[in-house]
């Protein structure tokens, strides 16, 4: 499935001032890879998911480096069609030992 470039997101809305328009509803990419208390799905099957996502409309993909190897997946579906999507991620999870250094941050 592919989405016509003249689709627009999902109940598009224009973020403030710019000229980015996110879609109203967004996928939140939490089970794709094994998060902690989540499932995981094949990576063929994540990967077809993510692009089926995009292709109805839904332009908004939230991530986080907490959610075990979804942002690597995601980068392997959007590898040629990143521009279609507004990713966000979270980076003050714990991704290492306790102490010093052990917050997404340091993974920026």
């Amino acid at each position: 499935m592919t989405k016509p470039a003249d689709t627009k997101p999902i109940g598009a809305r224009r973020m403030g001032n710019t000229d980015l328009v996110a879609s109203r509803i967004g996928y939140g990419a939490m089970e794709l890879a094994g998060a902690p208390r989540a499932r995981s799905i094949d990576e063929g099957d994540a990967i077809k998911l993510i692009n089926q996502v995009i292709d109805l409309g839904i332009n908004y993909v939230d991530t986080s480096i907490d959610y075990g190897l979804s942002e690597q997946l995601i980068g392997k579906a959007l590898a040629h069609r990143r521009a279609d999507v507004i990713l966000a991620s979270k980076c003050a999870c714990r991704v290492g030992r306790e102490g010093a250094g052990d917050r997404g941050e340091s993974h920026i």
